[in-house]
């Protein structure tokens, strides 16, 4: 297989959840470039719903739901090995309290608490990273591809 450079697309999105459509979309775009891709539906969809959970949160909790907010995400097909996808996602709202943060029982049923959860166990690599103006999220997900 011979290395391609990396597919890359940028997104400046108002943090809206109307606008999640459209980082759906691309996610689905660039992960129908990667050929042979194992159990293609299903990870497509988990990538989508772990960076929907993070805008989600961005929304809701960093911007407190005002519209005049805004999202950058850059997603970056990797074609190395493995394949993966990175996405990173900055906002400018309030910081999430990350030490204050504890996985939710699931033996209990509660109504919140379950995104950060689906998020760390949907992808492979989680990080966020809160500095003075601005929170910068990075998930990735190593793509298996059939024959390799």
């Amino acid at each position: 297989m011979t290395s391609r450079q990396p597919e890359l697309v940028r997104l400046d999105l108002p943090a809206r959840y109307s606008y999640l459509h459209l980082l759906s979309e691309c996610i689905g775009d660039m992960l129908r470039l990667v050929e042979g891709l194992s159990d293609a539906e299903t990870i497509v969809y988990n990538i989508q719903l772990a960076a929907h959970e993070v805008c989600t949160n961005i929304v809701s909790h960093a911007y407190g739901n005002n519209s005049h907010g805004r999202i950058e995400i850059t997603l970056t097909l990797h074609f190395g090995t493995p394949i993966c996808l990175t996405i990173e996602l900055q906002d400018t709202g309030k910081p999430f309290d990350a030490e204050s943060y504890t996985a939710p029982n699931l033996n209990e049923a509660q109504v919140h608490g379950y995104g950060i959860f689906l998020i760390n166990h949907l992808m492979d690599t989680v990080t966020y990273t809160p500095a003075p103006g601005r929170n910068h999220w990075r998930l990735t997900k190593n793509l298996f591809v059939e024959g390799m």
